[in-house]
């Protein structure tokens, strides 16, 4: 009987064997509306055409803020900050592209849509002074901050019970050069367990994503999560170190920041160069973010045949 991409994309979430790596990738759409039907047409076309083995959905829209409100410039204005309604505003525009890409890519794909965590949804708010804004009034700032958390928790659950099959969870500001140790596990860590213990309720695919350098690994990996991923290419750990660490899937191994001065050759090299280094059971060959929207189609290709026998 012929592998899925969901079989296949659920054995390496269980660590089991199956007939070759699974592989995603992904980068912004340039579109004049990204989200609804334009980006479900545009995700539609990107998966056919590379051949993914499931799609990240880009979520590029803010959280809704109050009427009249387009941008909160002084600490007190997150006192405004009320729960969202999963099914309206600029969360309505996601389930309707999932809806369409559902229908379009059957069921054999898995589908998951970015849900950013709550330190860096409010700092699209704030034109990310968010951390000056809690240190300035921590007692709004938080109250606002658990808003949040309730209409992301609210939003990835409608999402699964839409047809999603999980979300990609873009955990930002567990840096050390964002905030201390102490600050993340006393304010944040409770929020992103919260989200993500939800999402595993009745998901089957949920992605933690590291974001950036100088990242807490140690802080962040045993949050609730089906496969990991983060640039290892540019943080620590490696993807063997990682192995020693993490008990679960892992997902990375290609260089997103650097990939414009690479050629195809060199792309095809570093996928399977990471395939083995992490193995090929538990393992999805990916970037660490984001990829740049003018990568080359050649290079994508390249992602793609690193994983073939």
């Amino acid at each position: 009987m012929p592998v899925t991409k969901r079989d296949r994309v659920m054995a390496a979430v269980q660590c089991m064997h199956a007939d070759r790596v699974p592989v995603s990738f992904w980068y912004h759409f340039p579109l004049d509306f990204p989200s609804g039907k334009p980006l479900a047409d545009a995700q539609i076309e990107f998966a056919r055409k590379y051949d993914i083995d499931f799609v990240k959905v880009m979520h590029d829209l803010p959280l809704d803020l109050p009427e009249g409100m387009t941008e909160i410039t002084d600490p007190a204005e997150w006192a405004e900050i009320r729960p969202l309604n999963p099914r309206e505003g600029n969360f309505a525009h996601q389930l309707e592209a999932l809806r369409i890409m559902r229908r379009e890519l059957g069921g054999d794909i898995p589908i998951i849509d970015t849900v950013f965590n709550p330190h860096h949804a409010a700092g699209k708010l704030c034109g990310k002074k968010f951390m000056e804004h809690y240190r300035a009034n921590p007692e709004v700032v938080i109250r606002a901050l658990r808003t949040i958390t309730v209409s992301l928790m609210d939003y990835a659950q409608t999402w699964i019970e839409e047809g999603g099959d999980g979300i990609y969870y873009a955990l930002d500001g567990a840096q050390t050069t964002c905030m201390t140790e102490e600050e993340y596990g006393g304010i944040f860590k409770p929020l992103d367990y919260m989200i993500l213990d939800a999402a595993m309720a009745e998901g089957t695919l949920n992605v933690l994503h590291i974001h950036g350098t100088d990242i807490m690994f140690n802080l962040l990996h045993d949050l609730p999560n089906h496969v990991l991923n983060w640039t290892s290419r540019l943080t620590p750990p490696s993807l063997s170190e990682a192995r020693g660490i993490h008990q679960g899937c892992i997902s990375g191994g290609i260089d997103e920041l650097n990939i414009l001065g690479m050629t195809a050759s060199d792309v095809l090299r570093q996928g399977r160069s990471a395939i083995a280094e992490a193995g090929v059971d538990g393992f999805i060959l990916a970037p660490g973010c984001a990829l740049p929207t003018d990568t080359p189609e050649e290079h994508l290709m390249a992602i793609r045949q690193a994983v073939m026998p």
